[in-house]
């Protein structure tokens, strides 16, 4: 049999003991912040001028807890999301287009244990910003600005 010295024990004593204790032992936690910014500006003379500016985000988080070890185990997940977009045309004799969008999709799951009571936390604040603005001398002037925002949240043990 294999003989171990004192040090190593108390090493992986320490070691299990911190694991136990730790906050990723006791719980769940996923965050995904996102900061988005976007802008064109577009400027034509005798022509066309056309700007368009675009953000995306998609998040997808999740969190499974089946085996029932902790009894007061969390489970929680953020998805901040700041999206900023502007877009600005000018044109002289010619004609001027701006859009501007800002997309965000969240989708956030959290499955527990059926054996133990737990806290499920779902969270996905967003503030989305779109401007679009054109301006034409001696022809047309189109602008657009669109947020669109979907989420799916479920909790379940």
């Amino acid at each position: 049999m294999p003989r171990i010295s004192p040090m190593t024990a108390t090493a992986v004593l320490a070691m299990l003991v911190a694991s136990l204790l730790s906050p990723a032992s006791a719980g769940q936690r996923n965050s995904a912040s996102t900061n988005q910014t976007a802008t064109s500006h577009a400027f034509g003379v005798a022509g066309s001028a056309g700007g368009l500016s675009v953000n995306n985000n998609a998040v997808e988080q999740g969190n499974f807890r089946l085996d029932g070890a902790r009894p007061h185990a969390g489970q929680s997940n953020g998805a901040d999301t700041v999206s900023t977009a502007l877009s600005t045309a000018l044109s002289v004799s010619g004609d001027a287009g701006a859009a501007s969008f800002n997309t965000n999709l969240t989708g956030q799951e959290n499955v527990g244990s059926p054996k133990r009571s737990i806290v499920q936390l779902n969270s996905a604040p967003t503030v989305q910003t779109a401007v679009g603005t054109a301006v034409s001398i001696g022809g047309d002037a189109s602008a657009e600005a669109t947020n669109s925002n979907g989420g799916s949240q479920h909790n379940s043990r």
